[in-house]
């Protein structure tokens, strides 16, 4: 993806190789952008790069219900 090559050459001097950094850079770029520009780069992305996208995020959210689940007290049923 252009913007994602684009952000990683303007920001590479940046990155010290904590996970935390990029977080915090791609955040930060993603709240400055609004719905359209947020489209606009969905739409530049070929289809490998979409379904990659989705995948990800879908796994994130299931990764973090499962996690929910986990932590909240299960019910007993007498």
């Amino acid at each position: 993806m252009r913007f994602v090559d684009q952000l990683y050459e303007m920001y590479k001097g940046h990155f010290n190789g904590d996970e935390e950094d990029i977080v915090a850079i791609v955040v930060g770029i993603l709240e400055e952008q609004s719905r359209k520009d947020l489209y606009r780069l969905i739409d530049e992305m070929d289809d490998e790069e979409l379904f990659h996208m989705i995948a990800m995020y879908m796994i994130e959210v299931m990764k973090r219900k499962v996690a929910m689940d986990e932590e909240r007290p299960q019910s007993t049923i007498h």
